[in-house]
């Protein structure tokens, strides 16, 4: 990344001493790029400003990147004042893909968390609902095979 000064958006004032990068997508969707260890901390700093029921949690989506030994994870947050999406993304490795859960915060990441647990194995720790077989079949779960990974042979 440049040495040159981030140009943060408003939207993302809350959370500019998280920011690792930004991106503007398109109008109305602005990507901040975060440590794992600071999705939480973003979020509740975004809760704070915008309130309870400023934010709405769209949705969590998680990519293989596995020539880069990552996984990418990214959280949909509308920001209903600003009628503007921000997304929360980050990486985690691979060969252990482990990120604290965002239940606790939005509970609407249920869901998203159950599903990239399920089918990329990525541990949210601290959600005491993930387990296998949530959306794969059974069968797939027991050999310990996540089918969203691009080396899984599914």
């Amino acid at each position: 990344m440049s040495s040159d000064p981030l140009e943060i958006p408003d939207v993302l004032k809350p959370i500019e001493n998280l920011l690792k990068g930004v991106t503007v997508m398109k109008p109305g969707r602005v990507v901040a790029l975060l440590e794992p260890g600071d999705v939480v901390k973003a979020y509740v700093a975004l809760k704070a400003r915008y309130g309870e029921t400023g934010l709405y949690f769209s949705t969590l989506v998680a990519t293989d990147l596995k020539d880069e030994g990552k996984i990418r994870i990214d959280y949909y947050i509308n920001v209903l004042e600003k009628n503007q999406y921000v997304v929360l993304r980050t990486y985690v490795p691979r060969d252990d893909p482990r990120i604290e859960s965002l239940l606790k915060e939005a509970p609407a990441a249920l869901p998203g968390e159950c599903e990239a647990y399920d089918l990329l194995g990525v541990v949210f720790e601290g959600n005491p609902h993930l387990r296998r077989a949530f959306f794969v079949p059974e069968e797939v779960a027991e050999k310990d095979i996540f089918p969203l990974r691009k080396d899984a042979g599914v």
